[in-house]
């Protein structure tokens, strides 16, 4: 009994459709099952992940907008009166709120939202209500548009799954067939590089291809970056990676013999060689990533083609984000679903879209961008040292020197800090044979690291100590993404009132 007869032997539905597609349309129901299920589902889910946030852009609206709050307040009780002095804050006026809400909202044809009350003259909260119940059907014109761009998806999964069905059925070509009518089996037997290895190992390639497509499509799904072009995109991609590992084979069906048959004289295998069962499936699931590494290597063997300078990868890795205070090994796994992966991806991360899109709080996120941001700038060594002297964040940075009650010793503190002398900036100057010049009574002079690190110092004396330290601060604060994390940080602190700056001075 094949496979088929046990979907039919089930009964009801689903065996009267397995029953129905293999015998009267011709088609194999388990490919067609997979080919469909995998766009339907992915952009239900989109779905669902659209409307989820929308709804927690309507909570943090509700949590620190004081306008938005206020307007609530008076429709649940108009005779209220104002709760005393505060200041308003309007964080849906906010440029990063913007562009989390217009992400979400972007693709929703502008006739959807039409209603009793024209649309612009709504407050936000009524619009997003408003957004969230046009877009709660699935099936709207955006999920139909990228529907239609999976047909190419749709057919290639089809063959794919057909093809990897058959593989398995006919135990993968190694003489376990059970079927003995199928082309493929009898195809297997004859030598190696006929059509039925070459589908076998186009199957097994196909399904690491798949793997890897699937994980792109779940990434897209986690930051709402599942588009049309994301299924061509891969579609394109699972096809390139057949047809590279069937082309791979043909050439080089078995490496080992080769290798031998320089040696002595050896028989070719009839069968397909074991290592192939492994590597197929291998070169589908990191095909992209296997062609740019040969690429790069291959580069240097060409005088016309222009090089990659190596010679500071060294000291120019990327920074983990196990360096951050609060994140661990689960927190890392699960922000690099958002397509963050370093230290300088969080720093210039939008804190908002970070709360709406993971399941951390707002408090927690800006925190870590904080910090990001602080050992972004003046690097890792530097920042633990600051951690070390109770300096978290770029703001407590900047709070130290640049506050009007900041005593100047910690000016000089924050300075030595600063401009410290530390093994990465001594591999730079070792790997690039690089020296300082500096004057010194009238003349030049050539130094190292060392001495140099200490002329900045003698140059800044405690006269201007001050000065210098501002000036720093200000150059190293003013890059667009800290000043947007500081109107955040601002409007959040507005929104908490004053009762919020300190406790209740108790010292008698």
């Amino acid at each position: 009994m094949d496979i088929y007869t046990w979907l039919v032997a089930l009964g009801g539905v689903f065996g009267a459709a397995t029953s129905f597609i293999k015998t009267t349309i011709g088609l194999n129901p388990i490919a067609l099952l997979f080919a469909l299920l995998t766009p339907i589902l992915l952009i239900y889910g989109r779905h669902e992940v659209r409307i989820r946030r929308l709804r927690a852009i309507k909570d943090f609206i509700r949590a620190f907008d004081d306008l938005e709050a206020s307007a609530v307040q008076a429709e649940l009780d108009p005779n209220a009166e104002e709760p005393g002095p505060r200041p308003k804050t309007a964080i849906r006026q906010n440029p990063s709120f913007e562009f989390v809400k217009s992400k979400y909202i972007s693709d929703i044809d502008p006739k959807q939202l039409e209603g009793d009350i024209p649309f612009d003259s709504m407050k936000e909260g009524e619009q997003i209500d408003h957004i969230i119940a046009s877009a709660r059907r699935f099936g709207s014109s955006a999920d139909k548009r990228i529907f239609y761009a999976t047909i190419g998806l749709i057919l290639t999964c089809y063959f794919g799954f057909d093809a990897l069905q058959a593989t398995i059925v006919c135990g993968f070509g190694a003489g376990g067939c059970n079927c003995g009518t199928s082309a493929n089996c009898q195809a297997a037997a004859i030598g190696v590089g006929t059509y039925g290895q070459l589908q076998i190992i186009g199957s097994l390639a196909f399904i690491g291809a798949y793997i890897a497509a699937v994980r792109i499509f779940l990434r897209g799904l986690a930051v709402f970056d599942l588009s049309a072009f994301t299924f061509l995109r891969q579609t394109a991609e699972i096809i390139a990676s057949v047809l590279l590992t069937v082309l791979l084979y043909k050439a080089s069906p078995d490496p080992f013999y080769q290798l031998k048959s320089t040696i002595e004289s050896v028989t070719a295998p009839p069968e397909i060689p074991w290592i192939w069962y492994a590597l197929a499936p291998l070169l589908g699931l990191l095909p992209q990533s296997s062609t740019k590494f040969l690429l790069v290597k291959l580069q240097s063997f060409f005088s016309w083609t222009k090089t990659s300078d190596d010679r500071f990868l060294e000291v120019t890795r990327i920074n983990s984000l196990d360096i951050i205070d609060g994140i661990d090994y689960e927190t890392r796994f699960r922000l690099e679903e958002c397509g963050i992966f370093d230290v300088q991806n969080l720093a210039a991360y939008n804190p908002i879209m970070l709360h709406i899109e993971s399941p951390y709080n707002i408090y927690q996120v800006i925190d870590w961008i904080a910090q990001s941001q602080l050992c972004h700038i003046v690097g890792p060594e530097k920042f633990l040292l600051f951690r070390e002297i109770n300096i978290r964040t770029i703001f407590d940075l900047e709070r130290a020197i640049s506050d009007k009650d900041s005593p100047p010793e910690f000016d000089d503190i924050c300075f030595s800090i600063l401009f410290t002398s530390t093994r990465n900036l001594r591999d730079v100057a070792r790997i690039s044979e690089s020296k300082f010049v500096i004057v010194v009574d009238g003349a030049a002079k050539e130094v190292n690291v060392e001495d140099y690190t200490k002329w900045i110092r003698e140059k800044v004396d405690a006269a201007n100590i001050s000065e210098a330290a501002e000036h720093v601060m200000r150059w190293i604060a003013d890059d667009l993404h800290v000043r947007r994390l500081r109107r955040l940080w601002k409007e959040i602190s507005d929104s908490l009132g004053e009762q919020a700056k300190r406790l209740e001075d108790t010292k008698l």
